[in-house]
């Protein structure tokens, strides 16, 4: 078959660097992007470099690895893991639910907003299981929040770099200095607390799902009333949630 004169060498790699990024919920160093792709190490680490200064992959300075960057995800929705980890976790998430009496929601994150996959409730006669999509500013919501605070600093930055940070109520967080001190919080806690801050009278708690590399993937939460806020109730919440929260990361890790 004839070479198209129009193919671009660099172009063409760089592509097959990012569908390789897009097809790996976790992080991959630079030698083993180069070995999937059958790119030499040198032309790997120049292309790397280049994605990473267009926001187009991320790198993590303290582990030297690369995932899909903030810029990435302005083209929809690239990778098909949110809805795999769905499948993988959904009888854990019915459990919970089942469990606690309440709404409990799967999500990741895509550049400065999270993508809820699953809304499962007790309530729900269909078997208790419902897969969707829906979009929400990350900054305003318990599952959001507690995913960027497993994040590194520099990718934080990124994606907020042009973001302007929309008050969906009055208790929303304004700025990303405040973020930035919220997200150092949740991490020295464990866990992300909505204060009405995505809707009135909605509330929330989250918790992180990691990887090896104690690296946020994914997140789980409850979403209810204020009464969700109750000191003996949050913090059973909060270990259900955590316990969840292991079992979903041992299950996709260990495949």
């Amino acid at each position: 078959m004839k070479q198209n004169k129009y193919i671009n060498k660099s172009l063409e790699k760089s592509f097959r660097i990012l569908e390789i990024l897009s097809q790996s919920v976790f992080p991959l160093k630079a030698s083993s992007i180069s070995r999937k792709a059958t790119i030499s190490r040198t032309t790997t680490f120049r292309l790397l470099s280049v994605l990473n200064q267009l926001g187009y992959i991320h790198k993590n300075t303290s582990t030297n690895t690369y995932t899909m960057g903030h810029k990435a995800f302005q083209f929809g929705e690239i990778s098909d893991y949110l809805q795999s980890i769905s499948e993988e976790s959904k009888d854990i998430l019915n459990d919970v639910s089942k469990t606690t009496g309440l709404i409990t929601y799967l999500a990741m994150l895509e550049g400065p907003q999270i993508v809820h996959s699953d809304k499962i409730s007790s309530n729900n006669d269909s078997g208790n299981f419902r897969t969707f999509r829906m979009r929400l500013d990350a900054h305003c919501c318990a599952i959001g929040k507690v995913i960027l605070a497993y994040r590194p600093d520099n990718e934080i930055s990124l994606i907020y770099k042009s973001y302007n940070f929309y008050p969906h109520t009055n208790h929303t967080i304004a700025n990303i200095q405040s973020l930035k001190k919220e997200l150092n919080q949740i991490r020295k806690q464990g866990y992300s607390l909505n204060h009405a801050e995505t809707f009135d009278n909605v509330y929330g708690v989250g918790v992180a799902i990691l990887d090896h590399e104690k690296r946020s993937f994914a997140g789980i939460s409850f979403s209810g009333s204020k009464s969700l806020m109750s000191p003996k109730l949050l913090e059973d919440y909060i270990k259900i949630l955590q316990s969840a929260s292991i079992k979903i990361s041992n299950l996709i890790i260990d495949k």
